[in-house]
């Protein structure tokens, strides 16, 4: 996060840690309740950008109601941010003003032939992996506890869960998102409104799945999977296994398979820890 420039109304003050990436900066107010921040920028990376503002420079408040380039942003000039202070019930008298530059947000879920496809694993339960490319953990079917993907564990539980569907009380998923189901998954299989290839993303083997309407992606990486008589890791780098929400029969239950050449939908034993890749709830 960069600070870029601070500024009384009215009155210029002292640029503060004034950024490479962004000059030309400028500040007009104008009735009813309306400021405009103008600037060039320059950076090789999608920037997210932020007004806030200050009567006295020691507490900082966010600007909420803005609209124009702050999201995303990369090289150009003459960029825009109109603040409608009266709609954030601030009425303008002598405060400062900085803009503050971060890396873009990434939306926690992504839309895909009518399913919203979380952008990254589960990993430790409650959390999504930091990265799209980073394996999270695994889980056994209908458990909550979160295993390594690499290296060797104890205590692994080899006996079958018992139920016929992933049981909310037992969902690692973080808050407002599930393990998918039988239906969402043959969604993301559908060829007709999506595609599937093997990719490498940032060095990790994987498939980006992605819908043919609107060009939205994920990618799921390949982190293999632990068996479930002796939780010894197979597939690393080869496969993927992500767990679905939905019983095959008493002992097996439904996964995501995909290799180099080859995804489908299949089913194994419930002991297995595999991946979870959650889909937002409805």
């Amino acid at each position: 996060m960069i600070i870029i420039f601070l500024f009384l109304l009215g009155f210029p003050c002292s640029i503060a840690n004034a950024a490479d990436s962004a000059s030309n900066i400028r500040v007009d107010y104008s009735c009813p309740g309306k400021v405009t921040v103008t600037y060039d920028l320059t950076t090789a990376q999608p920037t997210d950008v932020k007004l806030r503002y200050s009567p006295n420079k020691s507490k900082w408040l966010d600007a909420e109601a803005v609209t124009g380039d702050v999201k995303a942003q990369t090289t150009g000039t003459s960029k825009t941010i109109v603040w409608d202070c009266f709609a954030d019930n601030v009425r303008m008298g002598g405060f400062y003003f900085k803009i503050e530059l971060s890396p873009p947000s990434e939306p926690e879920c992504v839309w895909i032939n009518g399913v919203c496809w979380a952008t990254r694993n589960v990993d430790v339960p409650g959390t999504f992996a930091e990265n799209p490319e980073d394996p999270g953990m695994f889980y056994q079917w209908n458990r909550k506890t979160a295993w390594p993907t690499t290296g060797s564990v104890t205590g692994w539980d080899s006996n079958y869960s018992t139920g016929t569907i992933w049981e909310k009380v037992n969902d690692p998923s973080p808050e407002g998102y599930r393990v998918p189901n039988f239906e969402e998954i043959g969604k993301l299989l559908d060829v007709t409104k999506v595609t599937s290839v093997w990719i490498n993303q940032n060095g990790i083997p994987g498939r980006e799945f992605t819908d043919i309407a609107t060009g939205n992606s994920i990618f799921m990486p390949a982190v293999g999977y632990r068996g479930g008589n002796d939780s010894v890791l197979y597939g690393a780098d080869l496969s993927g296994n992500y767990w679905l929400g939905t019983q095959h029969y008493n002992y097996d239950a439904y996964d995501l398979q995909f290799g180099s050449s080859y995804v489908s939908r299949s089913f194994d034993g419930r002991a297995r820890g595999f991946s979870v890749r959650s889909v937002a709830e409805d």
